[in-house]
């Protein structure tokens, strides 16, 4: 059980207030979680306005040798200046099957209705589903895929948003084959299906179906060090190709953790569900291993 306050002050938004939340945890068996919390917030928004947010979540999740599972769904409602009432569910599930084979999924839903404003209504649905495959007895090889949904319609008001919509499909398959001890070669092919529209619930929806191919090498400097090297294409149904490479070094920080610093020479991404073009620059690379 717990009890606390929280004074909330976004000085780029002009927002402020003061928002109260009672939760509990309970376990009712081995492996067993769940809990809610009960939120009441006092705000006031941009222009001055007082809102008052009332809010509930329930969560429930399990975990087992093999499996890890956990759901949470919150309702939101804020009344007074503002009238909007909202809906998230976040959903995440890992499955082991054996030594060699794991799958993952996870499920985020969100749905916003301006009761003032229909139009300032938002949806997001994100969906995945992907498989891991390393060989237990073995470190050469190892195959990842993964499928993913994107339904995106974002709020007015969301800081750093996209200025797209978009309704996407991914797939995406990765190798990896490390001959020896200093040597690793990976290839990677994606392809998203889809529509996007530029311009808020506005505009023309148009075919946003592209492909990617990236093979990458990275060798052992000694050390504990690496360094990479990547080439990429990009291929746009409606826009043409795009190439480049993308190059980086990086240092393993005990068994399960790389980090690392690298330059992209290009100026797209390999997540597909990422439209924008403004990808070329230095990056940091974090990778964790359990």
């Amino acid at each position: 059980m717990f009890n606390e306050s929280q004074f909330l002050k976004d000085d780029t938004a002009g927002e402020s207030g003061l928002a109260h939340t009672f939760g509990l945890d309970f376990y009712p068996a081995q492996g067993w979680t769940s809990g809610f919390t009960l939120q009441r917030g006092d705000l006031v928004n941009s222009a001055g306005g007082q809102v008052e947010r009332r809010a509930i979540s329930v969560s429930l999740g399990r975990t087992s040798p093999d499996t890890d599972w956990a759901s949470k769904v919150e309702w939101r409602r804020d009344t007074g200046a503002e009238e909007r009432e909202q809906w998230v569910s976040t959903n995440r599930l890992t499955h082991r099957f054996n030594d060699s084979w794991r799958i993952a999924g996870r499920l985020n839903y969100s749905d916003t209705d301006d009761k003032l404003d229909p139009l300032a209504g938002a949806r997001f649905i994100e969906g995945n589903l992907g498989f891991a495959w390393r060989p237990w007895d073995s470190v050469r090889w190892a195959v990842f895929g993964r499928y993913t949904y994107l339904y995106d319609l974002a709020t007015l008001a969301q800081i750093g948003g996209h200025d797209y919509d978009q309704k996407t499909q991914v797939l995406s398959l990765e190798g990896v084959y490390k001959p020896d001890q200093r040597w690793e070669f990976a290839a990677k092919v994606a392809q998203r299906v889809g529509k996007a529209r530029y311009g808020r619930g506005t505009g023309q929806w148009f075919d946003s179906t592209t492909t990617f191919y990236g093979t990458t090498v990275r060798y052992d400097l000694g050390q504990q060090w690496h360094a990479m090297g990547e080439y990429r294409l990009l291929k746009v149904e409606d826009g043409g190709n795009r190439q480049g490479w993308l190059a980086g070094v990086d240092r393993d920080i005990g068994k399960n953790l790389r980090i690392g610093l690298g330059y992209n020479f290009t100026q797209f991404s390999d997540d597909l569900t990422d439209f924008d073009y403004d990808h070329k620059g230095w990056f940091i690379n974090l990778v964790g291993s359990y």
